[in-house]
């Protein structure tokens, strides 16, 4: 047998840290060597442990180790006399050996180092690393093929990019690769498509009552059912907290009806109650809506169409639960001005510049004060004294309305403390029920020295939620101290007859919705005598809210109604205007 020194000397060396190479020469060496020392020669090359295949130029199989034949699960007698090509193939066509050949010949390199997807006999495949070099043995040109099994290495460069663009709780696109992937459909002209954008409504009220644990599994079946409810080509990415996106290809139909109504049915899907920790949640959630004509200009602008989209969105989350809206340029400057608002009542916060007002609660037979409501009042630089209605949805949106609810539950305490006759009621958010709120407040009145029954804490209704423990156990523990726990607004949630049958509630407030076409809505009426029905059947104290008119008044009393609050009796004012100074 017989080495050519010129191919030999040209073999490439092997690189630190990576054998590959270097073992690649050893198997040319073994072989080279087996003609002269057949028997111990043919056992080294039988030992290797990588697998090796030899061929003439054009890849007909002339030998095969042991090693090679169990990589790629065939009998030395399937794969000798056979093209190497025809018996174990590259699934996705890369790398044939006589292209390699050719580019050995050409650069005049020793080995070639390449990765490739190998489908086996069985139709399995494996990704391979495989390196090739040339030999000549007994005048005879050969390719020494050393397969590597590299499954593992793909499989972990697989995963770190898989979790590179997705989010690790849900499975779903995150932000950077839903951008990445609506770039690219952007580039190619198209039918319209449409990015929808959605956050779960009063997820920070599930998010402080369940706990993290239960949230996140709320997260996920939200993933799924999205998934579930989009179309093969579309396109669904959780952008982070309780905010996903969809991108809807290929819409058919006049725009934005089409686009709308692909939204319209994604929010009701959310609406319909999802299972979490083995409970039954309601959410729901607002979805905005961008639109892109896909000409193939607009491949640098799948930022600011998701931009447009989340615009769209906080249109909805103002204009309810549930809401859907579709972008329109006039909307941005909206939604600036809601960021301004947000950024003032920050500094509000910080400069003092909320207060408490109080509204008098009446009782009805006879008009005799009894109580306060306390609501909040802002006194803003420009736009002057604001009511919650003008910055209460900016609070909620940004987290504020906590700290909010903190300040005026102090100013109360405050009050109650300096006036030994008062009973005042506070709203307060259910986000603050995390497990610590009634032993702060019970503390609060022991320092002070208040009867905790002179406090009464009102919820709104549909800050609530079903199977919230942690609510429950809090309120229990106010109401054993002697606190009285009111529901705000009753009538406008869920579930009212549930909280009725779970919470210690004393009172229940009628929203001024149904006070306010009173006595001649006949629905109005019909609905305030229930509600009243309802809360002598529970034995409740029944407070009917918004009451402007003596009218509406003697209708109320004449219903049942024991106790009302509103313009009739009292505008809401400082505690100076109920309190001169020396009384």
């Amino acid at each position: 047998m017989s080495v050519d020194p010129s191919r030999h000397d040209r073999r490439a060396p092997s690189t630190a840290g990576d054998g590959t190479a270097g073992s690649a020469a050893a198997a040319v060496t073994v072989l080279e060597a087996g003609r002269a020392l057949p028997t111990r020669t043919r056992q080294v090359f039988e030992s290797l442990s990588a697998g090796v295949v030899v061929t003439d130029r054009v890849g007909l199989v002339l030998d095969v180790n042991p090693a090679f034949c169990v990589l790629v699960r065939a009998g030395r007698e399937a794969l000798v006399g056979r093209v190497l090509q025809d018996v174990v193939r590259t699934a996705d066509g890369r790398f044939p050996l006589e292209q390699v050949v050719r580019g050995l010949d050409r650069d005049g390199a020793g080995t070639a180092v390449h990765e490739a997807l190998v489908r086996r006999l069985d139709g399995t495949s494996f990704w391979a690393q495989a390196t090739v070099a040339l030999a000549r043995v007994d005048g005879r040109d050969v390719v020494v093929s050393q397969l590597v099994d590299d499954d593992e290495r793909h499989r972990a460069l697989a995963d770190k990019l898989h979790r590179a663009d997705h989010d690790e709780l849900t499975g779903l696109r995150n932000r950077t690769a839903l951008l990445d992937e609506l770039g690219r459909r952007l580039a190619v002209p198209g039918p319209p498509l449409a990015v929808l954008v959605c956050d779960l409504d009063r997820f920070r009220v599930l998010n402080a009552a369940l706990g993290h644990v239960l949230a996140d599994e709320v997260l996920v079946a939200v993933a799924r059912r999205l998934l579930a409810a989009v179309r093969g080509a579309d396109v669904v990415a959780r952008l982070g907290s309780d905010e996903f996106a969809v991108v809807v290809d290929g819409l058919n139909g006049p725009l934005p009806g089409a686009a709308l109504e692909a939204a319209r049915r994604l929010a009701g899907e959310l609406s319909r109650p999802l299972r979490a920790g083995g409970r039954e949640v309601r959410c729901g959630a607002g979805v905005g809506v961008a639109l892109a004509e896909r000409d193939g200009a607009r491949s640098n602008d799948a930022l600011g169409l998701l931009r447009d989209a989340d615009t769209a969105l906080r249109t909805a989350k103002a204009a309810g639960p549930g809401a859907v809206r579709w972008f329109q340029p006039a909307m941005r400057e909206r939604v600036l001005g809601r960021l301004h608002l947000e950024d003032d009542l920050r500094r509000a916060l910080e400069r003092g510049q909320l207060e408490v007002h109080y509204q008098p609660v009446v009782r009805l037979a006879d008009a005799e004060r009894v109580g306060f409501e306390a609501l909040v009042r802002w006194h803003h630089p420009e736009r002057g004294l604001l009511a919650p209605e003008d910055f209460w949805p900016a609070a909620e949106e940004s987290g504020l309305s906590v700290a909010v609810d903190a300040l005026v539950l102090e100013r109360v305490l405050d009050l109650l403390q300096r006036r030994p006759g008062a009973r005042v009621s506070v709203n307060t958010s259910a986000r603050r029920f995390d497990g610590t709120f009634a032993e702060e407040v019970l503390a609060q009145l022991r320092v002070r020295g208040v009867d905790p029954g002179r406090l009464v804490v009102e919820l709104l209704e549909h800050s609530l939620l079903a199977g919230d423990t942690t609510t429950t156990r809090e309120l229990a523990r106010l109401a054993g101290a002697g606190v009285r726990i009111a529901i705000d607004d009753f009538g406008t949630g869920y579930s009212g007859l549930s909280y009725l049958h779970r919470l210690p509630v004393s009172a229940l407030k009628l929203d001024r919705s149904f006070v306010t076409g009173l006595p001649a809505d006949t629905d109005a009426d019909r609905i305030a005598a229930a509600v009243a029905g309802l809360a002598r059947g529970f034995g409740l104290v029944a407070l009917a809210e918004g009451v402007e008119t003596q009218a509406q008044a003697e209708h109320l009393r004449a219903q049942g109604w024991d106790f009302a609050q509103g313009f009739r009796f009292g505008r809401p004012a400082p505690e100076e205007h109920w309190y001169p100074p020396g009384t």
